[in-house]
């Protein structure tokens, strides 16, 4: 896994020290492995803005790319540039997992560690780097974390319930979930009848239409169920605010979720902006 960072060296540098992990600060060369994972971490938060080299590369990278966004919080801090640069490396990534204010640190972990020990811990069913493509390729936006259960005796129940920590964590920023890949992690009591069973009760708890891949790994050092959770979708529902509070961009100007083209329709007294690319609507103002 190679994991490239702007402004986040700290992060990159401490990770890029795990075995099989190798961290770059300079846009890394060119790969054809299409079973290959780049991370790519920056903070526009923090006013960080990408380097376009980094944008052309991972454009240009086999296998997945994904790329985790310090997100500015409110409307105020997102100026049209710093929406724009968003977007872009959006556009150029396949999945883009965006982290609220305070807690990027801990989302770059998380997205790279589940990642790691996803991919490289041997399981009782395995999942590889072609079933996190498979998910992320149902959505542009992504949570990747990791969620432990409490012990309640019952390994199907603490199953879902480690699930939904995932899913719940206060660096994730998904709704209306399109696919999910979950990897259960238990220890001698995860049988495979037990995983069964979790499965079934994760598929009642997400969306009737996602789709759910799912996988097994038992290591008797494991005292608690803990769940790999790779999870696609379309909306980010606390940026996707900030965007809509933000200037809107006027026509002519880049769609600040997508970097498509904007139009402004005028019906009445009312005008709105608008992206027929990915379906963005900016505020009504009145003319």
């Amino acid at each position: 896994m190679v994991i490239g960072h702007a402004g986040v060296a700290s992060v990159g540098e401490t990770l890029g020290m795990v075995p099989g992990i190798t961290a770059f600060s300079e846009p890394p060369g060119p790969s054809q492995d299409r079973s290959s994972i780049t991370v790519f971490a920056t903070d526009f938060a923090n006013g960080t803005v990408p380097p376009t080299e980094w944008l052309e590369r991972l454009a240009d990278r086999e296998g997945v790319t994904i790329a985790v966004v310090g997100a500015p919080a409110t409307a105020d801090e997102l100026d049209p540039t710093t929406a724009r640069e968003i977007a872009r490396l959006r556009s150029a990534v396949d999945a883009t997992v965006v982290i609220p204010p305070g807690y990027h640190r801990r989302g770059i972990r998380s997205v790279v560690t589940t990642l790691h020990e996803l991919v490289a811990r041997p399981g009782v069913i395995n999942l590889d780097p072609a079933d996190v493509r498979t998910v992320l390729g149902s959505g542009t936006a992504a949570a990747i974390t990791t969620g432990t259960a409490r012990d309640t005796g019952d390994v199907a129940v603490d199953a879902v319930d480690a699930v939904e920590a995932a899913l719940s964590a206060p660096y994730t920023d998904v709704d209306s979930l399109g696919s999910i890949l979950v990897n259960l992690v238990g220890g001698e009591d995860l049988t495979l009848a037990a995983a069964v069973e979790a499965v079934d009760g994760i598929e009642a708890s997400i969306p009737d239409d996602a789709v759910l891949i799912w996988g097994v790994a038992v290591e008797e050092s494991v005292s608690a169920v803990h769940a790999q959770v790779v999870a696609s979708s379309d909306t980010t529902p606390m940026f996707d605010r900030v965007l809509t509070e933000a200037r809107q961009p006027s026509a002519g100007e880049n769609c600040p979720r997508c970097g498509g083209h904007v139009a402004v329709y005028t019906l009445g007294e009312r005008e709105t902006a608008a992206c027929d690319d990915c379906g963005y609507s900016g505020t009504s103002t009145t003319l």
